[in-house]
């Protein structure tokens, strides 16, 4: 695939990614003058039949206007081109230059709860515009977020046609049905599990990603209550018992019970007050105050052993227009002109 030319202008340079329903790749324009980079994903469906072909199709068309759609959003890339050549769909986005949160959120540093809200709502005001236009994600998760060197903001990346495509096949009847499970293990809720998502699902995937960011623990290694399906992590993180309640209803394993989306989420972060910011740890407090107490001993111990002289002279001179006050036991010394 690398070097060839598509719809007789995209060029392949290299390879970004491959996943279960397509590959990505780093081209350019040829048609331009600059010749810009730009990302290519490549789709191929596995049956060739006409009937799959067809239906694939139109699900491919509808989806590349959605695209075209949120690509009017600073936090989606733009949709360039999308066409099909020799069986295969192709859709054709703007380069983001910067780098994906995976290199961020990684297993060696737990972050602070000050720094997760951030993220959380950076992300959130990416996937706002999307949940407006009632589209979801479905694979929100850190490789999928990109972080945009020209301002360091977050941007929705891999999603769309391809994953809704991939996602439907034909039955014997001509009938299209669910087979596939869009998303990645470990960021998927229940329901999308069962090939029902909604917008609330991305909400889930959010919350996730909240709690390997504070606790370094992967989202397969999470714990849950075996009654109730909830995910166990408040006592590998240091947060506010809001903070915490916040994460709780974002990852509800009742769906219903979820901030249902991404607007009612941020609204939610941006209710926090310092109030419930965490609170500094016993042993911080005492370190606090002991600097305190030793301040204020070396302060009284110098204001003991420093000499003080309270008994001052006046000192006058007319013909120079000076006048002093000096100690009464300074001694004086007459130079001689």
């Amino acid at each position: 695939m690398i070097g060839k030319i598509l719809a007789g202008r995209y060029e392949i340079i290299s390879k970004l990614g491959e996943g279960g329903f397509g590959t990505t790749y780093l081209a350019i324009d040829r048609k331009l003058p600059d010749k810009d980079q730009c990302v290519v994903k490549h789709f191929s469906p596995k049956a060739t039949d006409l009937n799959t072909l067809f239906h694939a199709r139109r699900l491919f068309e509808t989806e590349a206007k959605v695209l075209n759609r949120l690509g009017n959003h600073d936090r989606v890339p733009r949709l360039l081109a999308h066409f099909e050549e020799d069986q295969k769909f192709y859709l054709v986005q703007e380069f983001i230059a910067g780098y994906d949160l995976s290199h961020e959120i990684n297993p060696n540093k737990q972050w602070s709860q000050e720094k997760v809200i951030a993220l959380l709502q950076d992300i959130l005001e990416a996937l706002e515009f999307l949940h407006q236009n009632n589209v979801i994600h479905r694979d929100i998760k850190p490789s999928n977020l990109m972080r945009r060197q020209q301002d360091g903001k977050i941007v929705l990346i891999d999603f769309g046609a391809v994953k809704q495509t991939g996602s439907q096949t034909v039955n014997a009847q001509g009938q299209m049905i669910s087979t596939v499970v869009v998303g990645t293990p470990g960021y998927i809720p229940s329901e999308q599990n069962q090939g029902q998502p909604r917008l609330c699902s991305d909400i889930y995937a959010v919350g996730i990603i909240g709690i390997e960011a504070l606790t370094n623990l992967n989202p397969m290694q999470l714990p849950k209550d075996n009654l109730t399906g909830e995910i166990i992590w408040r006592d590998q993180a240091q947060v506010s018992q809001q903070f915490a309640e916040i994460i709780d209803k974002m990852l509800k394993y009742d769906f219903r019970q979820r901030y249902q989306s991404a607007t009612e989420a941020l609204q939610a972060l941006g209710k926090l007050t310092p109030a419930n910011r965490p609170a500094k740890s016993i042993w911080q407090k005492a370190i606090i105050g002991l600097g305190i107490a030793t301040l204020a001993t070396i302060i009284a111990f110098l204001f003991i052993i420093i000499p003080r002289n309270n008994s001052l002279k006046n000192y006058s001179n007319t013909v120079y227009g000076i006048s002093i006050k000096y100690p009464t036991d300074w001694e004086k010394t007459v130079t001689p002109d």
